[in-house]
């Protein structure tokens, strides 16, 4: 009779020990991005092998419509140059061109963080070597209430990837989708980087950020090239006669 009351405790005790468990969160949480296994490159550009070597390439499925998620889902790449340095990791960095060069068949985060690794500055070194620089496709920007869309997305993938918080860096047409983004989510920004924007176009407040203008011909002086790295690492914000700050998105 004893032995039998002391089994039903036993198995009392083992079900209430194991019911944390089971309602326990996983190590590592689920997330709707598909990495896989390698990136599709096309071998037309040559490639730094250990800017390759630290590449993940993937696919998202984010809300067709963020406001309406059960109207389906659409699916997005995504392209991650992880830190040189994950030990000191210390975010992320989005990028976008502003103008898509598919026949290359390149991700532009691999051709971006290589130039920042030959350039070499400290400021540059410390973006290699502390920030995972992130590409996520885009939808058409030209499609009615496609930027708003476009930022929910990014927005989803910072959550998706488990960071608190971005920095970016737009050129062109994509400064619209960091102004929506800051706007929209503006305690999410770190800092931005908007180049080439287009006069009078809207400008996030209340977010960190530096308004870039290049000239038609190469950057010859370097003025975006410095400024970007210096206020992207550090927040370092050129004097008021640096040829490339861009007012005219301000006044």
């Amino acid at each position: 009779m004893k032995l039998r009351t002391l089994g039903r405790c036993l198995a009392a005790l083992g079900c209430w020990l194991a019911a944390p468990l089971l309602l326990a969160e996983p190590l590592i949480a689920p997330t709707a991005i598909d990495w896989l296994l390698d990136c599709p490159f096309s071998g037309v550009v040559p490639l730094d092998p250990e800017v390759v070597a630290r590449t993940q390439c993937g696919q998202v499925s984010v809300p067709r419509d963020h406001a309406a998620p059960g109207r389906g889902r659409v699916r997005l790449t995504l392209t991650r140059v992880g830190a040189r340095q994950p030990l000191s990791r210390e975010g992320v960095v989005f990028i976008q061109p502003g103008t898509l060069d598919a026949a290359s068949g390149v991700h532009f985060a691999l051709q971006l963080t290589s130039r920042w690794e030959s350039l070499a500055t400290p400021a540059y070194r410390k973006l290699v070597d502390r920030y995972d620089v992130i590409e996520l496709s885009l939808r058409d920007l030209s499609q009615d209430n496609a930027v708003e869309q476009a930022a929910q997305d990014m927005e989803y993938v910072r959550g998706q990837l488990g960071e608190a918080q971005l920095s970016f860096v737009g050129n062109a047409d994509t400064t619209l989708l960091g102004s929506r983004y800051g706007s929209l989510f503006p305690e999410r920004v770190v800092r931005m980087v908007l180049v080439n924007a287009s006069k009078g176009s809207p400008v996030a407040v209340g977010v960190e950020q530096l308004l870039l203008k290049g000239t038609s011909s190469a950057d010859v002086d370097g003025c975006v090239t410095r400024w970007l790295g210096d206020f992207l690492a550090d927040g370092k914000q050129p004097p008021a006669s640096a040829r490339c700050v861009d007012r005219g998105a301000w006044e």
